[in-house]
């Protein structure tokens, strides 16, 4: 989860107190399972972000991935639609550049190597998913990539159901179908075609990479 906010109420995310209480949230989540920093790192290695690739970041909350993608050499355009989050996200990677926009209106000047999407789709219903995403897609260059990190649910068992019952609890309704399906279907309605899976944090997370065809 790299921002738990729902779109449509960004407001409630002003406070100031937010961001602070984002990170302690995000940090105790995956301390279990390695630390939220070796997940964002291991998503970017196989990625394979590289100095000079242009990244659109979509969604970037704190900018906790984005320092990360700063500090790999990439030129980070990094957009959300609070202004909190973006205040705290601008200290921690000065490196990069910052807008305020929603997601599903999307309009990023430039076009981008790579979109990263990481743990925000799953905050929006399907129809702004699929907004979101076109507009990842018309950002892009042509073989340009998308990618994807997000909540997943580890296999089957206690565990699982466990996991997937807190993850209902946390988020808004529409993770519901993004662990259950994925996001397979919509990157390629939205004109990608699916190039890699990965599981991450012993199954809790899953990155997807798409091409664009």
């Amino acid at each position: 989860m790299d921002k738990h906010v729902e779109r449509s109420n960004v407001a409630a995310y002003e406070n100031r107190f937010v961001p602070i209480a984002y990170d302690v949230l995000v940090a105790s989540i995956f301390t279990p399972f390695g630390g939220v920093t070796r997940l964002r790192m291991k998503a970017i290695d196989l990625i394979g972000v590289s100095n000079g690739m242009r990244v659109l970041e979509p969604g970037c909350g704190t900018g906790g991935v984005t320092k990360l993608l700063v500090a790999r050499g990439a030129d980070v355009t990094a957009v959300d639609g609070s202004e909190q989050m973006l205040s705290r996200a601008r200290r921690r990677a000065p490196g990069a550049r910052f807008e305020k926009q929603q997601l599903e209106t999307l309009d990023a000047a430039g076009t981008f190597d790579l979109v990263l999407f990481s743990f925000v789709l799953h905050e929006l219903p399907r129809g702004l998913r699929a907004q979101a995403l076109a507009a990842g897609v018309r950002s892009l260059v042509p073989n340009g990539r998308i990618a994807v990190l997000d909540h997943a649910v580890p296999g089957s068992g206690r565990f699982a159901q466990a996991w997937r019952g807190f993850l209902m609890k946390l988020e808004p309704p529409s993770v519901a179908e993004c662990i259950e399906r994925g996001y397979d279907t919509e990157l390629e309605a939205a004109g990608m075609r699916v190039t890699a899976h990965y599981a991450l944090a012993g199954g809790t997370a899953a990155l997807t990479i798409a091409e664009r065809e």
